[in-house]
This record gives structure tokens, sequence and C-alpha cells, in this order.
């Protein structure tokens, strides 16, 4: 029986959060090509799956694996990449948010 290749790498650095009722959202910069991209819950990045988005921290998943992503620590990386954290006004009467009864 061959050996099973490695698990791959998460290659992620979260840069944002927005935390909202109904929905979720993990901002990440790909380590590899420096590309954004923006993962709502449960989205699936290369076989990682975003499980929790809270206002510091993301969980990512794959099979057995799971990785904590949190904010890089101050004074790494350039000042762009400062770590952004919103919070949806949904159910709270933001008048950015349509509001359905």
């Amino acid at each position: 029986m061959p050996p099973s290749p490695p698990p791959v790498e998460l290659r992620l650095a979260l840069v944002g959060t927005i935390v909202g009722i109904d929905q979720s959202v993990g901002i990440f910069v790909d380590e590899t090509n420096k590309a954004t991209l923006r993962l709502k819950l449960d989205e699936d990045y290369l076989g990682w799956r975003l499980r929790s988005v809270n206002r510091t921290e993301v969980t990512m998943v794959r099979g057995e694996l799971t990785e904590t992503l949190t904010f890089s620590k101050a004074g790494r990386g350039s000042p762009a990449m400062r770590p952004a954290v919103a919070e949806s006004g949904v159910g709270r009467g933001s008048s950015h948010t349509p509001q359905y009864d």
C-alpha cells in the first residue's frame, strides 16, 4: 500500500472578519499568490472549509485536520494588512441593512 500524501498546508492569513446574525465571513490573503479572498461560513477553499468565524479568529477544517487562524501580531506584514473586523447591523435596525417583515 503506497503511503498517503502529506496533508495540504493551509496557506491563508486572516486579515478580517464580518460576524453577522445570518451570515459570517472571513477575509484572507493566500500566502502563495497574495490573492485576497472572502469565504462565507461553510464555504470551501482548496479542500479547507470555514467552520467558524468570530471577532478575532476563524476555524478551518479539512477532514480530521483543524486550524485556527488569528489576526497577525502587530508589526508583522505591511500596514495595508492590518486586521479589519465588522459586525453586521442585521436585526439591530441599521440604516444600511434592508429590513423585511
